[in-house]
């Protein structure tokens, strides 16, 4: 019985310009950087409506324009607006687990006028208040790895 002739491959290469340097983007790469260098909250501003862009987005979203790359320093302190204390354990995406989330969720305004989402170290729902002042707590030197996870939690402060 006669061999049937095996296909032959042809491989070409060739490299494919990226037309970015940012792993997240331009403006979240900035973000992350100085939350993981500098410890610091920054964000842009929309030239047009003068409204800070949280987080720092290219094109305003309420008027449509470009942002531009004037940087704006945030405060790291805040007031409590609202707070929601998890009784349910969570899903995991990144272990594959069901964790229990041990410190309480709020909506803080910052004093700068932003508002974030956040954990809050104190634990004990009678002390909970909206209200309250509160401070980031940043991983300490060297651990940060440039994400949102940078800030641990916010600490009630003195009033």
């Amino acid at each position: 019985m006669a061999e049937q002739p095996s296909q032959e491959y042809i491989n070409v290469s060739y490299t494919m310009g990226r037309p970015y340097r940012w792993a997240a983007g331009k403006y979240l790469s900035k973000l992350y950087k100085e939350m993981r260098d500098h410890k610091k909250l920054v964000a842009n501003r929309c030239p047009k409506c003068r409204e800070f862009l949280w987080p720092p987005e290219m094109v305003c979203g309420r008027c449509k324009v470009r942002a531009g790359d004037k940087w704006v320093e945030l405060s790291d302190k805040g007031t409590v607006v609202q707070y929601t204390y998890m009784v349910f354990p969570l899903w995991d995406p990144h272990k594959g687990e069901r964790v229990a989330e041990e410190h309480p969720y709020a909506t803080i305004l910052l004093d700068d006028g932003m508002y974030v989402v956040s954990r809050l170290e104190e634990r004990d729902k009678g002390k909970l208040k909206v209200g309250m002042r509160v401070q980031a707590v940043w991983k300490e030197e060297g651990r940060g790895h440039g994400l949102d996870e940078d800030i641990l939690y916010f600490r009630t402060i003195e009033q």
